[in-house]
């Protein structure tokens, strides 16, 4: 499941920048396969929309090796099996060996959390969608940015 990322972590000829982004893309490919796979499955029985959303460094695409992995599992709307889509994300990657800093959120309560926490706040701003509903996965990444921007001054 993580060959790609194995066999880049192991090429000394990558480094640097370069590997770092490599790493990130190979993550992205990983967890858009683990995300089509487990909606394929149908543990989510929609009444809104789900998103992955990497953060940290991973969300700035600069991925080191063995870093931890952070991304957030953001919905809107009352999705039924969100538990069981968060775990069939979580436990592939717990099982391969990779570490990881995860949430699963609703978009009101991820909002909320970014006008409150200085943490969460940051971690927007190098947000991106990864898989999953896209324009949700932006309107948390723009909604996030313009609330550090309307707290800014506080939060420096």
């Amino acid at each position: 499941m993580t060959t790609r990322r194995d066999e880049l972590i192991a090429d000394w000829s990558i480094g640097g920048r370069d590997l770092y982004v490599a790493l990130a893309a190979a993550t992205d490919d990983l967890m858009r396969a683990l995300f089509a796979d487990a909606e394929a499955r149908g543990p989510v029985r929609r009444k809104g929309s789900v998103a992955l959303v990497a953060v940290g460094g991973y969300g700035r695409n600069a991925l080191a090796p063995y870093s931890d992995i952070d991304v957030l599992l953001v919905y809107d709307g009352r999705p039924a099996g969100i538990d069981e889509l968060a775990a069939a994300l979580w436990y592939p990657l717990w099982d391969a060996g990779l570490q990881l800093g995860h949430a699963v959120r609703s978009l009101n309560d991820q909002l909320r959390r970014a006008d409150e926490d200085l943490d969460t706040a940051t971690a927007l701003l190098s947000a991106r969608p990864v898989a999953g509903d896209t324009e949700l996965g932006y309107r948390v990444v723009i909604e996030g940015r313009a609330r550090w921007q309307g707290n800014g001054r506080r939060w420096l």
